[in-house]
């Protein structure tokens, strides 16, 4: 049987290093995040073009002018395309162009008529033109914050009640901080564009890894309760061989979905599945690597504190 409470310390360390390396990517390379219409502002603008267009053509027509766009086609049996640019990388464009004295306007209305005289529209085919403001985007980015730091409140506090002891909480609670942090630097580093989507997919990887983490301890308190005198290093190494087939299983199961994604959806839902993909590698690693390595070594902590106190 695989001794996994043996190489709890190689196993806690690999994860965090690859943390800190996720954000020194992240910061160090790009300087942060990367921008986002929902999260930094930005001009939602919806087009119909008339005549057919391709998804290629009009990334190819954004590229060559260094202009990151999310393309969303909103009715597949006509051209209307709804196009999300960040502002940071738009004002970028806007002030190079004044620079050639290409433009004098604001970045909306260059950017609305560098569109209509490339692609020969009229103003009609403009069907709307919204700038998000940064206010918005601060928003967006508090709710999110703050939903994934209650959902991590209230989870403690349900384990702590569900297992009657903090030891399991604690385990639990140090494996879902491994998870989203692990999962924020991996967004950082690939440059996955902040949303909300996004931040669904967090919520819910987030949900999968406590279920799983659950599964292992509810049987490693079933074999501590059989086995008194025994040692707990051991009890958890059985429980988790007793559930690694029953882990590897529900996570292909659920891999198969998110593949499913990744192949036959839309271009739009790509970064949300690539997140629940990794989410789900990383959180069934957590619930068998970190969660339970984590409970012991608190326990042990413990049990060592009350024995100086004796």
């Amino acid at each position: 049987m695989f001794d996994f409470i043996k190489y709890k310390y190689f196993s806690i360390s690999i994860s965090w290093i690859l943390i800190f390396a996720g954000f020194g990517v992240t910061y160090g390379v790009y300087g942060g995040f990367a921008n986002s219409l929902d999260f930094n502002g930005g001009i939602r603008t919806t087009i119909d073009f008339q005549a057919e267009i391709t998804r290629e053509q009009l990334n190819s027509y954004f590229a060559n002018r260094k202009i990151e766009a999310v393309l969303i086609q909103l009715d597949k049996d006509k051209n209307i395309w709804q196009i999300d640019t960040s502002l940071a990388v738009l004002d970028q464009y806007i002030s190079e162009r004044k620079q050639n004295n290409q433009v004098d306007g604001s970045a909306v209305q260059d950017f609305i008529a560098s569109i209509t005289k490339d692609f020969t529209l009229s103003g009609d085919d403009i069907l709307s033109a919204d700038q998000v403001g940064a206010i918005v985007g601060g928003e967006l980015t508090e709710t999110g914050i703050s939903l994934i730091l209650w959902t991590l409140v209230v989870m403690t506090a349900y384990l702590t009640f569900r297992f009657r002891f903090f030891r399991f909480a604690f385990g639990a609670s140090f494996a879902l901080l491994h998870d989203l942090f692990f999962t924020l630097a991996m967004i950082g580093a690939f440059q996955i564009k902040p949303s909300i989507p996004l931040i669904a997919a967090i919520l819910t990887l987030l949900g999968y890894s406590i279920n799983d983490t659950i599964v292992v301890f509810d049987r490693i308190r079933e074999n501590s309760q059989d086995n008194p005198d025994v040692a707990m290093a051991p009890i958890i190494n059985t429980s988790i061989f007793q559930t690694l087939g029953r882990t590897v299983n529900t996570s292909f199961a659920t891999l198969i979905s998110v593949v499913a994604l990744l192949i036959g959806g839309a271009v739009e839902l790509y970064d949300f599945a690539y997140v629940l993909l990794f989410g789900v590698i990383v959180g069934t690693y957590s619930s068998i690597f970190i969660a339970a390595p984590a409970m012991e070594m608190f326990d042990n902590f413990m049990r060592n504190r009350k024995s100086k106190q004796a």
